[in-house]
């Protein structure tokens, strides 16, 4: 008896990726007029449009007359959109972030009539353990996945959600080739055995590839291919109609990360920091800091909010936020970031300009308590507060005053400054009267202490307490995709020290290396020793990386997620380099994984300001500060034997040029603390003053 295949026709939608998003525009107009008439004409049954809103929105700005004949179609079951608004990747996007995207994109698909969902995430490369929850959250009970996966069964239940596993991927495009159709069935036969050996009763087939048309005439082609196959019967159909078939699924837990049966191009966590960098601050400002202050102020602002979320979150479509695209599509995400910056500053100097208040005003936009120092700009002289930086401008009450207009005699001397404030409540506004601290940092020529942590320089080399850090670099030969290491790190060597700062709040001593200062700050009674790397990047396809050597071979990390806090086993002798070149066609494993803003090991805590990819190995914890290569997908990179893309060059994404990351070091505290920690680092106060 031959089985039952429920294949469905789709079209997987990068908006920008190898070429840019007009471009990707013109030829979306194309495709998506080929299928309304494939559905129209009733040549297809109907077609899945890869689980993303934001392609129709597109399509509808330029074809706006279609907009009656699509909620026609949807309204008949003939196309299925969303649930979300772009896709976007689990690791490298916030919570808060992901939950506007299927915010964005269900009320978009509700408003053209769609009533049903699934949680489509055909090419993200991994998920979070935190993906099933959020979707749950929203409703949808059911979710397809391809990357992460490991050999097992199609069909199941991942941390209580249906779900299933696209066995061969969504990249299908057997059907569509020029071939007689005898031969097409000859390797469609092929691929649905492969599927049928993790599959029950029924196989799920997806017929259709990136930007790839509509299977032409798909009710005649399916019907001819059916003649010629052995085994099974195919049914054009829907993912949903699949799902109603499945009786049995196996259970799975935890994250997806596994690539044993798909490449999860782990390079693309480190590929374009610079970019990722932004996305965290913008992510921040945005649902922390802006967002916030805008609900406590009254919501003067919330379609001005909404604009940026869309703006910011249209970056978190995978190949965006990934670094993997040509360098005219990054300089498009940079464009918007830049509008989102825009929007987030005015939007918060507006605020701050209208609130009533005298003196020095702080809100604390935290959810717990806040002691510690908070960060100041104005051109007033502000009593018990030191001085960080200091440089001519307008004042914001010139800038956003809108009955002036800022002339050159209106330029005044700007201090940038730090204050000390206790016990401020939690999500509060508070006028302060900074207080003179009774400063616990000392200062030596070759270091700074505090009552939590000792800084030292000795014999060239950089020590927090008995934890030794140190920067390394080495020679990458592999591409946006996949980090392919040339030699074992090498260490940077120590030029010089200095002390640059020296007031009761912060202390700071910078290290000179090649191309790198590295300012390592201390603050009065503060448990984090804060690092800001300022690099100018002269070499070409190579990586920097920040070291700590902690005292244990490093079995097991804990890493923040969007679920909370994510446990990783490890193998710590495992190396990437010694294992090279990859054999057959597998995509070598790695010992890099994700974060979000935090990593843990051994009581010792790290954060970062969008640095999302730390290595281990040994006793060695590290993270990622710069990877630069030049290629989108190298056809020779050693850690992947298979292309994951095309061989384009892209200058830029060997970042080139002057680039600052920040990270934290928290030497003595536990997982659970470090969400307090890595909030302060980030920042959860606002200081003006009036």
């Amino acid at each position: 008896m031959k089985k039952t295949v429920y294949a469905y026709l789709h079209t997987h939608w990068d908006r920008e990726w190898y070429r840019d998003k007009e471009e990707f525009n013109l030829r979306l107009l194309e495709v998506v007029d080929e299928i309304l008439q494939e559905l129209e004409s009733g040549r297809a049954p109907c077609f899945y449009f890869d689980g993303q809103t934001s392609a129709l929105e597109d399509y509808l700005k330029f074809r706006p007359e279609k907009l009656g004949a699509i909620k026609q179609l949807i309204a008949e079951k003939k196309l299925f959109i969303g649930p979300f608004f772009v896709s976007a990747d689990s690791f490298l996007t916030s919570r808060l972030s992901l939950e506007k995207n299927l915010e964005i994109g269900l009320e978009y698909a509700r408003s053209l009539g769609q009533n049903e969902f699934i949680g489509y995430m055909s090419d993200t490369f991994g998920h979070s353990k935190g993906m099933p929850e959020l979707l749950k959250s929203f409703g949808i009970n059911n979710a397809i996945i391809w990357r992460g996966a490991p050999d097992i069964s199609a069909d199941l239940i991942w941390e209580g959600i249906n779900t299933t596993r696209l066995v061969q991927g969504y990249f299908m495009d057997v059907l569509h080739q020029n071939l007689p159709i005898s031969k097409r069935a000859e390797l469609l036969e092929d691929v649905l055995e492969k599927i049928a050996k993790h599959s029950g009763k029924s196989l799920l087939l997806p017929i259709g590839a990136d930007h790839l048309a509509i299977l032409k005439d798909a009710n005649k082609t399916i019907e001819e291919i059916n003649k010629y196959l052995k085994n099974f019967q195919v049914v054009l159909s829907s993912p949903f109609d699949y799902l109603k078939t499945v009786e049995k699924r196996e259970a799975v837990a935890g994250e997806l990360l596994d690539n044993s049966c798909t490449y999860l191009l782990k390079g693309v966590w480190s590929s374009r920091i610079y970019q990722k960098v932004r996305n965290a601050k913008l992510q921040w400002e945005l649902t922390k800091i802006v967002e916030p202050l805008d609900r406590l102020s009254g919501g003067r602002w919330r379609t001005n909010i909404n604009y940026a979320y869309k703006e910011l979150i249209k970056n978190h479509a995978h190949d965006s936020l990934y670094g993997c695209s040509t360098d005219p599509v990054h300089k498009q995400v940079d464009a918007r970031f830049d509008r989102v910056e825009s929007v987030l500053n005015g939007v918060k100097k507006r605020i701050l300009r209208d609130h009533n208040s005298q003196g020095v005003g702080v809100f604390n936009l935290s959810n717990l308590p806040y002691s510690g120092a908070i960060r100041l700009v104005s051109d007033k002289k502000i009593k018990n507060a030191q001085i960080t930086a200091q440089y001519k401008g307008f004042t914001d009450e010139k800038l956003y005053a809108t009955r002036q207009i800022p002339v050159t005699e209106d330029i005044v001397d700007i201090y940038e400054y730090l204050i000390w404030a206790d016990n401020l409540p939690p999500s509060s506004f508070s006028q302060v009267e900074p207080v003179k601290v009774e400063s616990d940092l000392k200062i030596s020529k070759t270091g700074i202490s505090n009552k939590k942590n000792e800084l030292k320089v000795k014999c060239g080399k950089i020590y927090v307490n008995d934890i030794r850090i140190s920067l390394s670099e080495c020679k990458d030969t592999g591409d946006s995709y996949n980090f392919a290491p040339a030699n074992e790190p090498l260490e940077l060597d120590i030029l010089s020290t200095e002390i640059i700062e020296t007031g009761p709040i912060r202390a700071v001593l910078r290290i000179y290396f090649k191309s790198v200062e590295l300012d390592i700050a201390l603050y009065h009674a503060t448990e984090r020793v804060e690092f800001t790397c300022k690099i100018n990047n002269e070499e070409k396809n190579h990586k920097l990386s920040v070291n700590f050597e902690l005292k244990n071979p490093l079995n097991t990390t804990v890493a923040e997620d969007i679920s909370g806090l994510v446990k990783r086993e490890h193998c710590p002798d495992y190396s990437l380099f010694k294992n090279m070149p990859a054999k057959g066609r597998q995509e070598l494993q790695t010992n890099n994984f994700p974060m979000q803003r935090f990593v843990f090991a051994q009581g010792v805590g790290v954060a970062t300001l969008g640095l999302n990819d730390y290595e281990i190995y040994k006793n060695t914890l590290s993270v990622t500060l710069l990877r630069a290569t030049g290629i989108i997908s190298n056809p020779k990179n050693p850690a992947r034997p298979v292309p994951a893309g095309p061989p384009l060059e892209t200058p830029d994404l060997q970042c080139p040029g002057e680039s600052t990351v920040n990270f934290a070091l928290c030497p003595s505290v536990e997982p659970d603390g470090m969400f307090k920690q890595a909030d302060e680092f980030y920042g959860t106060t606002v200081a003006f003053v009036k």
